[in-house]
């Protein structure tokens, strides 16, 4: 009876671990690197979008003003821009970049859990502050390991909509349960520690980055920062992401403040938001479509265009149920900046450097477009209000998008002028 017993313990053991076998080979597969890489993607935007698009909502729940909501909006955008450099360029010189993952995903839940004991401008800075500079550099690392996974970088949209997906319903979630479970705002912060832990798991199944070229690795230096910087249209490209970056920025850190002074609902809010991952999703699914018909530039053009329809139809928009069947334009523009973006610096920068390179993009992007975007839109908000923002940051797209072509033709006026 004992030895039937220990034969089936063996046996259970056996099969377990063959299960565990299959599944750590299937992950060294390029299929199963890009399934984790989409997980990570879903799990981490999940938790941001509990947190993110409600953080102007709990501002103002304390009795912030707009000007202070939109400088603590700030503070992430500005710090991204130092932070994620920092770190993604220490990831590329260790080498590291899952452990620098790691640390900076326990350094946030440690702060989420500081946060709502704040309860004034003064100590919300502090704990922004810590926040910002631990967020910041996640998105390039993970940019950077997800087209390091791909064959064919061009497919880097398959898997960034998994975290388009995750904030699409996350956002829904988490404006039902502060409708509907009379749970408070505060909720926010503990669904958004949830999903950072589930994003620490995640961690551990995520592919190492490893380039699949023949092209010998050469050093990592500041030096390389330099030459790819000063590549001709290089410095004029990220110019005109971050025009973007401050006409978006309006609705990132004032939609649902606009959404609330029409007379809607947190669960409206999360609706809005949802209804915008539709074209969000499409569009990143079809971006390397889109790309080699296009290329980078023009998607980055055809991104403003689609921000000034979403800023100029926010601002006529009267009745705030009509808000989410209009939102789908502004999933749309931001998969077709995203994905044109990182298909054009990856172009440009040195395989060695290529977290680094991304995190360059990602900090001027956010640091010196929605950052400096943030601050104004708070004042425009508060002595205007929301309609008069959207109009004037449709103003501004336009003027992006000016700027766009321009270096567009300039850009490619001198590559016909190479010799073949």
């Amino acid at each position: 009876m004992g030895s039937e017993k220990t034969k089936i313990v063996i046996m259970a053991d056996m099969q377990k671990n063959s299960l565990i076998t299959r599944a750590k080979d299937y992950l060294r597969t390029p299929q199963g690197r890009q399934v984790s890489m989409w997980l990570a993607f879903f799990v981490f935007w999940s938790g941001a979008a509990a947190f993110l698009p409600f953080i102007s909502v709990y501002y103002a729940s304390v009795n912030l003003k707009g000007s202070q909501i939109g400088q603590l909006n700030s503070i992430p955008y500005f710090v991204s821009f130092v932070s994620s450099i920092l770190f993604a360029f220490l990831s590329d010189v260790t080498r590291r970049h899952k452990l620098v993952l790691a640390v900076c995903t326990l350094g946030m839940i440690g702060v989420l859990f500081i946060y709502p004991s704040a309860r004034s401008f003064a100590a919300f800075i502090p704990i922004v502050l810590a926040y910002s500079i631990l967020h910041a550099p996640c998105n390039p690392i993970m940019d950077e390991t997800a087209l390091a996974s791909l064959e064919n970088p061009e497919r880097y949209g398959r898997i960034r909509v998994g975290g388009s997906i995750g904030w699409g319903i996350m956002v829904l979630v988490t404006g039902y349960l502060i409708d509907h479970l009379g749970l408070g705002l505060s909720v926010i912060f503990y669904v958004h520690i949830l999903f950072n832990f589930l994003f620490l798991i995640n961690i551990g199944i995520m592919p190492s980055i490893h380039r699949h070229t023949d092209a010998p690795a050469h050093q990592v230096s500041l030096t390389k920062i330099w030459e790819m910087l000063m590549q001709p249209g290089f410095v004029v490209f990220l110019l005109v992401i971050i025009i973007w970056g401050i006409a978006e920025s309006s609705i990132g850190n004032f939609l649902f403040l606009h959404i609330k002074s029409l007379g809607g609902s947190s669960t409206l809010m999360g609706t809005a938001l949802s209804v915008s991952l539709i074209g969000e999703i499409i569009t990143f699914t079809f971006a390397h479509k889109i790309q080699a018909r296009l290329g980078p530039h023009k998607m980055v053009l055809m991104a403003f265009v689609v921000l000034f329809t979403w800023l100029t139809g926010l601002s006529l928009i009267r009745d705030p149920n009509a808000i989410p069947l209009f939102q789908i334009f502004g999933g749309a523009g931001f998969a077709l900046l995203q994905s044109g973006s990182v298909a054009y610096v990856d172009q440009c920068a040195p395989r060695e450097i290529g977290t680094t390179a991304q995190a360059v993009r990602g900090g001027l992007y956010s640091g010196l477009g929605v950052g400096t975007g943030s601050i104004i839109s708070g004042i425009l908000y508060e002595s205007s209000g929301s309609v008069f923002l959207f109009r004037t940051m449709s103003i501004v797209a336009v003027g992006g998008f000016i700027f766009g072509v321009i270096a567009y033709l300039i850009e490619r006026r001198r590559n016909s002028a190479k010799p073949a």
